[in-house]
This record gives C-alpha cells, sequence and structure tokens, in this order.
C-alpha cells in the first residue's frame, strides 16, 4: 500500500514540474490541458473572489462568456480554459 501512495506523490510532484498550471494532468509524459474550467476553478486560475468574477463578467465585454450545460437553474456553469487563459494574458 505504501508503493502506491509514492507513485501518486510522485506523480502530482511530476505534474508541477512539468506543468505551467494547477489543471494539466500529466499522462506518460504529456501534458494534456482542461477544456472546460468550473466557475471556483476560474476565481483560483485568475486569482479572484467569486465576486470579483461576477463583476468582470458583467461589465467586461471581452471576458469569455460562460457555458451552461443543461436549460435548469441548477445546471454547471463552465468556462473555456482556452479563452480564460488568453483573456489572463491579455488583461492581468
Amino acid at each position: 500500500m505504501k508503493h502506491a501512495s509514492f507513485g501518486i506523490i510522485y506523480l502530482l510532484l511530476r505534474i508541477e514540474m512539468i506543468s505551467n498550471t494547477t489543471f494539466d494532468i500529466v499522462v506518460n509524459g504529456i501534458v494534456l490541458k482542461p477544456l472546460r474550467l468550473k466557475k471556483k476553478e476560474v476565481c483560483i486560475y485568475l486569482d479572484f473572489s467569486v465576486e470579483q468574477l461576477r463583476k468582470v463578467s458583467m461589465n467586461d465585454e471581452s471576458f469569455p462568456r460562460p457555458i451552461k450545460t443543461g436549460s435548469t437553474r441548477q445546471s454547471g456553469v463552465y468556462y473555456d480554459f482556452n479563452e480564460i487563459m488568453f483573456w489572463k494574458e491579455k488583461n492581468l
């Protein structure tokens, strides 16, 4: 059992060494980027509070629009990772 936990720790350390965001996943030495981010993940990536994200989303026309996954109020809201990444490079 100890060997399994060492493997997980090694993988996590390897992810941090190779990747440039906290959301990257490394599989066989290949860095995989996420396609979508949840609202809380966008806040972490941009170092915003939820309130700051809401204000920027409402007031900045260049900020990426959220993607709603369903038609109900409870449906998840996601943001395209590449759009968020480009916005951050351009504006922050």
